[in-house]
């Protein structure tokens, strides 16, 4: 068995392993080099779990015993770079043109999306637009690399929605910002492996005050995860170093596409605002006559 069967697998049988052995299962998903390294007793202390449940857990996947468990994750780290250096290294060691390079990274980005968009399905894209729709106030969140994808959605729903908050923790305002979250509001959080410390103690403490929680993320089984969440999963295979999180964008655009076509009359309302307020502040380049303008030179 390979690492992607395993994933599947353990995202299959997940909703039926007890809160002990999922505890297990997420943690050896969100440290698989440690899983490769380190004792079945050194992994269960490190997970706070007992080392009978690793036991459990891999029996749970099929496997006679942890060892069995344990090799699948020895032989994806002896194939994969071990560093953002070695995969570095490893992507300057691959022989070809330039025109090569950027035509395997074409087709790994329509690969992403075309899994991410297929594999989530309209049904639950859609109950994601309605869940936030739904909201009384729409927190969304996404640090380091997740934050492009986080600000982009934010931008776009306040075009038409005026009651969201993004928690960007500038100036280290996460707790802030998330004060006074609770029933009715949903916290969008958005983050992938290894997941931002800050954003999974926000989807904690959101959960905690009654919030309901979406997440997108990289797998089926998070640290985000908990009782009720919903979760969107985009694949972001990449060429380089960092994740590609060009099916996240795709995830996020497609949840602002389908509240657009749900919105009605009220929602187009909303943006001609929005459009009205922008134009009132001159906000973009619109070119005004038909030649440019000249600018004069210092001398003159």
């Amino acid at each position: 068995m390979d690492f992607e069967l395993l994933k599947a697998r353990m995202s299959d049988h997940f909703s039926q392993m007890s809160p002990q052995v999922q505890s297990a299962a997420r943690f050896v998903l969100n440290n698989t080099d440690d899983v490769a390294l380190l004792s079945m007793r050194q992994l269960a202390k490190a997970a706070n779990v007992h080392p009978t449940t690793m036991v459990r857990l891999a029996q749970a996947l099929g496997f006679e015993g942890f060892n069995d468990l344990k090799t699948v994750f020895q032989t994806r780290m002896r194939a994969a770079p071990d560093d953002l250096v070695g995969r570095a290294r490893g992507l300057q060691g691959q022989k070809g043109s330039t025109a090569a390079l950027l035509e395997e990274i074409e087709q790994n980005a329509h690969s992403n999306i075309y899994q991410s968009l297929h594999g989530c399905g309209p049904e639950r894209l859609e109950q994601a637009a309605e869940f936030l729709l739904s909201a009384k106030r729409v927190f969304v969140m996404g640090l380091r690399i997740s934050y492009p994808v986080a600000f982009s959605f934010f931008y776009a729903y306040s075009m038409f929605r005026s009651n969201a908050r993004l928690v960007d923790g500038r100036a280290g305002t996460v707790a802030d910002v998330l004060r006074g979250i609770g029933e009715g509001d949903v916290l969008l959080a958005m983050s992938v492996s290894p997941f931002s410390r800050e954003t999974v103690r926000a989807v904690t403490y959101a959960r905690n005050r009654g919030a309901g929680i979406l997440t997108i993320s990289d797998s089926e089984i998070t640290p985000m995860d908990g009782e009720g969440t919903a979760s969107l999963v985009a694949r972001n295979e990449s060429m380089t170093f960092f994740p590609s999180m060009t099916a996240n964008m795709a995830l996020a655009e497609s949840l602002i596409a389908i509240m657009i076509s749900k919105g009605g009359e009220d929602l187009l309302k909303e943006v001609a605002q929005s459009k009205a307020q922008l134009d009132e502040f001159d906000a973009y380049w619109e070119v005004q006559a038909s030649k440019p303008p000249s600018f004069k030179s210092d001398k003159e």
